[in-house]
């Protein structure tokens, strides 16, 4: 069934975190597509440490709608394979990885990639530094 104005489905979500100062992602599920035992209203199934969780949207705050996705099927299958990798890991499994995993079937997360990009230009930075000194 619907819900405010958002067609049954899976959609790829998010949340700011200004304590964390980064996003946390989730699938919303309009529509029990994931087909929990019994839902009647939207759930968002997400990755926060140290597992998988599955929570009604109403408990969870605020999210954005990043995409909806269009394989369903796929990402059934996807979120399968997901919690047979349950453990949380902050550079491999993290809450993006696995939502983007199901969405999509790849495992990323663009704020890894972005800190990765950051420390590596910081690592430069320092050992130009030090070549100048010597």
């Amino acid at each position: 069934m619907p819900y405010q104005g958002l067609q049954d489905g899976l959609y790829l979500v998010a949340q700011h975190l200004p304590e964390k100062g980064v996003d946390h992602y989730g699938i919303l599920d309009i529509g029990n597509n994931f087909r929990f035992a019994i839902v009647h209203e939207p759930v968002v199934v997400h990755h926060p440490p140290p597992a998988i969780r599955a929570d009604w949207l109403s408990t969870t705050g605020a999210w954005r709608i990043a995409d909806r996705i269009v394989d369903v099927a796929g990402a059934r299958f996807r979120f399968r394979l997901a919690l047979a990798r349950a453990n949380y890991d902050l550079l491999g499994n993290n809450c993006e990885h696995f939502a983007r995993f199901i969405a999509y079937g790849k495992r990323e997360s663009g704020q890894v990639q972005d800190a990765m990009v950051v420390a590596g230009l910081i690592g430069l930075i320092v050992m130009a530094a030090r070549r100048e000194a010597a």
